[in-house]
């Protein structure tokens, strides 16, 4: 089984409320959620949240959230929450894999299947992305949950997404013009 985690915290250090700002009219969590959505291998998805107001989106929306503990909120290593999802689900589910997508790359060059495609294909742990820089990107982060309790021995393999990384107003203008070439 996989399962899909979606980290939305509301309180980004350098674009606030991140998460809910919109792109071409719809919210990058919105962008993130149907990335997810046209997902053949993804079972089921979850959003990682401590927002009431995001909360009380995903309410009206009938979207399944788990609610994030503030001591997660900061500038936590994102596995961190993808074990604490994990941490509250695994008991009813059977998760073999999980992808851990993130709001702000919505402009990704890869669909979500493709990148699990190749992660099966290369037969490892972990699966990152990465920019032309080699810097990690956080586009996807694809890995079997045995990664969240065993450190070493791990392996690990990478695929680059030039896709843009949101941070400040001037990178979603950035990705809302490529967004737009995608279109056409």
């Amino acid at each position: 089984m996989i399962v899909a985690i979606i980290p939305a915290k509301s309180h980004s250090r350098r674009l606030k409320n991140k998460n809910l700002l919109k792109l071409n009219g719809v919210s990058l969590l919105d962008h993130t959620i149907n990335y997810v959505k046209k997902s053949k291998y993804v079972d089921f998805f979850f959003i990682s949240t401590e927002s009431k107001k995001i909360q009380n989106y995903l309410k009206k929306k009938k979207i399944k959230f788990i609610k994030r503990p503030s001591i997660l909120c900061g500038e936590t290593p994102l596995i961190d929450v993808y074990n604490q999802v994990y941490n509250k689900i695994k008991k009813k589910y059977k998760i073999k894999i999980i992808a851990g997508v993130q709001c702000d790359h919505p402009d990704r060059q890869h669909s979500l299947d493709n990148v699990i495609k190749i992660f099966k294909k290369r037969k490892v742990d972990l699966l990152y992305s990465m920019d032309k820089k080699r810097k990690k990107n956080g586009a996807h982060y694809i890995f079997k949950t045995k990664v969240l309790s065993e450190k070493n021995n791990i392996k690990k393999t990478y695929i680059f997404d030039e896709c843009t990384n949101i941070h400040y107003m001037s990178d979603l203008l950035k990705a809302e013009r490529k967004l737009k070439k995608y279109e056409n």
